[in-house]
């Protein structure tokens, strides 16, 4: 039989184990989140580990030839479990070293057993064996050929079952069968055994479903809240009229991606004198039910002016409905101050209102009415 070189379909089909999770149901907003994380962390790591066995992480100095399967060409598949004898799996590894069209599949680790665990027996019962024989973790293998029992060996071509044979593992009188023409699902042959290992696919989609998303989000939502950082500001004492002047100099020269000159080293430009503001800020603290009262009572002195509510800060017990409940009273969506846009507009007391006087912004800070001011 024509050798094969490894696939590079073998890893995009032991890649199904992760995307697999992505079939899982889930709130979008929960990706990224540990539990999630550390369902794809486990998948992840037995892709690696059958990776690591197939190249030279076993190996005492051999290295193992790494298997390409053409869709033309036969790929012998030899699936195995620890639940066979150690003597037997010996003796599978033996007979598949050197053989570059032949794949040794375990379905993944014992139940317990961590995968350094599993690389450990391995490399124990592989030890004397050069080269190394070809050996993957790759359940979905197992689940595509409907695999329940080992020994179990599948000739996979064209992407699909030439011969299929359960209850013998060798190699020789399967050379010996396909040279008599032998073809299909030739059964049982042979006593057969379970399978110790765990069906890592099954796994995970038993512990996704075992978890509680509506907690996990509740969960979320009050670490969102409790690791919120606010722009905290003091509150108005008076009234008070503030301009604030955006010219800067520029440092370097600035080109566009054509080479132009947009400007140069040392030049002083205003934004405001190119291109209008077109906004009105109205910062205040959501916190503070007279600060909402007087900013949705406010005006803007440019009516063509774009208003953007700012809150300084949010209720950590109640953010999202305090902020549902603020979008519906401002009939505007609310967005949180961030310290670049505090820096820039030099803002310092609430509430305030930013909007553009001539080529300079005007910050009118107001004072609330008198016995307000206490936050909700």
């Amino acid at each position: 039989m024509q050798a094969v070189q490894a696939e590079e379909a073998w890893l995009q089909r032991s890649q199904a184990i992760l995307q697999a999770l992505e079939g899982q149901p889930r709130p979008d907003w929960l990706t990224g989140q540990s539990e999630q994380l550390d369902v794809k962390r486990q998948a992840q790591q037995v892709l690696d580990a059958s990776q690591a066995i197939r190249t030279n992480v076993l190996s005492t100095g051999s290295k193992s030839h790494l298997p390409i399967n053409p869709s033309s060409k036969p790929l012998t598949l030899l699936f195995v479990s620890f639940s066979l004898s150690e003597s037997a799996l010996k003796s599978i590894f033996e007979e598949a070293s050197g053989r570059d069209d032949v794949l040794l599949v375990f379905r993944g680790p014992k139940p317990g057993q961590k995968l350094p665990a599993l690389m450990a027996d391995l490399k124990r019962l592989l030890k004397g064996i050069e080269p190394l024989p070809n050996i993957i973790i790759d359940p979905t293998r197992f689940q595509r050929w409907s695999v329940s029992s080992v020994p179990d060996i599948v000739v996979e071509q064209d992407g699909k079952a030439r011969l299929h044979a359960r209850g013998v593992s060798s190699l020789p009188w399967l050379d010996e069968q396909i040279k008599a023409g032998k073809q299909g699902d030739l059964g049982a042959l042979g006593d057969v055994g379970e399978i110790t290992e765990i069906d890592l696919l099954e796994e995970i989609k038993h512990r996704m479903a075992a978890i509680d998303w509506k907690h996990k989000q509740q969960q979320a939502i009050a670490r969102f809240w409790a690791q919120q950082k606010f722009e905290d500001l003091p509150t108005a004492q008076a009234d008070r009229d503030r301009t604030v002047d955006l010219t800067i100099t520029a440092p370097r020269d600035l080109t566009a991606p054509n080479g132009q000159m947009i400007v140069r080293a040392g030049q002083t430009v205003n934004p405001l004198a190119k291109m209008p503001f077109g906004l009105c800020l109205m910062v205040f603290d959501a916190t503070v039910p007279a600060q909402v009262e007087l900013i949705r009572h406010q005006s803007c002195q440019d009516k063509q002016a774009r208003v953007m509510y700012l809150a300084t800060q949010l209720s950590r017990e109640a953010g999202w409905e305090d902020l549902k409940n603020l979008e519906t009273l401002l009939k505007s969506p609310v967005y949180l101050l961030t310290p670049d846009v505090r820096r820039r507009f030099q803002l310092q007391q609430v509430p305030a209102i930013v909007e553009q006087a001539g080529n300079c912004l005007l910050v009118r800070e107001r004072k609330l009415p008198a016995s307000t001011g206490e936050r909700s």
